[in-house]
């Protein structure tokens, strides 16, 4: 009987690091998703921060030198 109830935890443990181990994988797909998410809206926001540089350039006759120029001093 002790021999059974000691296989019972061990099987037990087994099933546990098993849901663990499940949870985890599950978190680390999840964490790869938002990561990817993260990316794409960050290469987003530089493109539209690139088309209102270029615009503000074009709308004032700005060359990328004079707008670097005018950072730099």
């Amino acid at each position: 009987m002790e021999e059974f109830i000691t296989m019972a935890r061990k099987a037990n443990y087994e099933e546990k690091i098993s849901a663990i181990e499940a949870k985890i994988e599950k978190k680390h797909n999840e964490i790869k998703a938002l990561k990817s998410q993260l990316s794409e809206l960050k290469a987003k926001k530089a493109e539209d921060d690139y088309k209102e540089l270029t615009e503000y350039m074009q709308a004032n006759n700005l060359t990328a030198e004079e707008v670097l120029a005018s950072i730099k001093s």
